[in-house]
Order: structure tokens, then sequence, then C-alpha cells
């Protein structure tokens, strides 16, 4: 191997590795954090590996959920499983939805020329250039007004008119890959636009769904302001909510509070892994069409 190939190859290397103890890193002493006791967590010099390994702050949330108020459990510890279950109702109906309605949304911006395309493109884009922060109290208003607070289906409609429009861009540009001689052939063999689409694009537009439905899972799994604003009752708060509650006026669990992070993290890293195949094909795919 020549001087110069040897150097490129060691310095891609190296920044590999800088990178990925940068992304990595951090979420591995939260993973050393949480199975320690709060005073080695404070210690001076930080004790990066748990000795020895406790498992208190895991046995309360785990345990907790099944225990009463006398227990001596913390309330956060005791909701945080129901308010787990919570936010993976919330952020698995926003991609289930968001996926459907957003397919057959892009469809027609993919292939079909008709005026005010362009404007129409933009117009969903720009939708979502304005801050959710911005919008928070008339939404909030609204729903009490309404009657729609402190419910979950309410977070799924409010995370779903935010996500969709990513969505909706991300599928029309992966439909615009797919040959349109498929759907040639199919409308010769009979098909109607509504066939072509349900018997040929769903099913070849597979990777950019699986893109596009673990973006919107993963984008409203860690939703935490209209949680926040619209939760009253344990019934309808989300593990976000809940992660923050561990920080009180008199006190801050910081073990506990990195536990439940922990426990969070682990239903959007599992989709990734598992889908990960489809999620390189999905956006390498939708990348390429210019």
């Amino acid at each position: 191997m020549k001087p110069h190939a040897r150097l490129r190859l060691i310095v891609i290397y190296v920044s590999a590795a800088v990178l990925m103890i940068g992304t990595v890193g951090p979420f591995l002493w939260l993973v050393s954090s949480s199975f320690q006791y709060e005073r080695q967590l404070l210690s001076r010099p930080p004790q990066w590996l748990p000795n020895p390994i406790v498992l208190d702050s895991y046995r309360e949330i785990f345990e907790g959920a099944f225990l009463g108020e006398d227990s001596g459990v913390p309330y956060q510890s005791r909701i945080f499983l129901r308010s787990f279950a919570n936010s993976f109702f919330v952020a698995g109906s926003v991609a289930a939805i968001a996926v459907l309605a957003g397919a057959y949304a892009a469809y027609p911006l993919a292939r079909l020329d008709f005026r005010g395309r362009s404007t129409l493109l933009f117009g969903i884009l720009a939708s979502r250039l304005i801050p959710g922060l911005s919008l928070a109290i008339p939404i909030v208003l609204v729903a009490r007004q309404i009657g729609m607070s402190d419910r979950i289906v309410t977070l799924v409609f409010i995370n779903l008119s935010f996500i969709l429009p990513y969505v909706i861009w991300l599928l029309q540009s992966y439909f615009k890959t797919i040959p349109m001689e498929l759907e040639d052939a199919g409308r010769i063999d009979g098909c109607s636009r509504l066939q072509v689409v349900n018997r040929i694009i769903l099913p070849l537009a597979l990777p950019g769904l699986t893109s596009a439905a673990i973006l919107a899972f993963m984008l409203s799994w860690g939703e935490f302001l209209f949680a926040l604003l619209l939760a009253e009752t344990p019934a309808s708060y989300t593990s976000t909510v809940i992660v923050s509650l561990f920080a009180t006026d008199v006190d801050v669990n910081y073990v506990s509070i990195i536990t439940a992070g922990v426990i969070s993290v682990i239903p959007p890293i599992a989709f990734a892994l598992i889908f990960q195949r489809f999620i390189i094909s999905g956006l390498l795919s939708g990348s390429l069409k210019g």
C-alpha cells in the first residue's frame, strides 16, 4: 500500500473512531450511570464504570407499577411504565397514520403534473417553518375549549400535523425513483390509478415507507412541549413528561432521571437497528432523484 493511501486510511479510521465516541460515548455513560448509586454518580473524580452494579432504580420503575402509595416507591417511578405505554401508543399511531395518509398524498405530487403542484409542495414545506412554540397557546386553548385536553388522541393529532409534511416530502421524492413503465404496464392490464398505487407503488416503496415510519415514530416519541401542556393526569402523561417530573422543587433524583431516559430510548434504537436496511435504502433512493 502506498504511503498516501495508508495515511488516508488512517485518517478515515481515526475520524470514524472519534465520531463514534462522540456519538455513542454519552449514551454509554448514561447506561453506566443508571447502574450506580447517587453518591457514585456525583463523586469526584467521576466513576465511569459501576462498582458494584446497582439495580435499585430499574427495580423501582418495573416493580413500582404494581405497588401502591404506601410502598415507599416515588410517584414518578410508579407511573413511568404507564407513561411509557402512552408514548408508544402516540408514536405508533402517528407513524401508522402519517405513512398511510402521506403515501396517498405524496403519490399525486410525485406523478401527476397539475397546475399549482409546485406551490402546493412549497406550501406543505412552509407549514413546517412555523415554530411549534408559536402555536402552543392557541392549540392548548382550543383543545381545552372543545374538551380535548388531557387526552392521548389529542397528542396524536397534534404530532401528526407537524410530522405529516416531512413524510409527504420524503415519500414523494421516493415515488419518483420508481420507473413509470411499471405503472404504464399496470394501466394497460386494466388497473385503475388507485389499484396501481395499492398493487405496484406501495409494495415497491416499502423501504421508503419504512424510513418514513421510523422518522415519524422518532419525532413523535421525543415530543415534550405539547405533552407537557396538555397532560393533566397520569392517564395522559408520556414518558418525556415523567422524566421531567423526577426533578422537583426540593430534590433531583439524577439516577432515576438517567434510568428513565435509558429506558425511553430503547424503542427508537430497536426500531432503527431492526429496520436499518430499509431506512438506508429508502433515504438513499429518495435522495438520488433530482
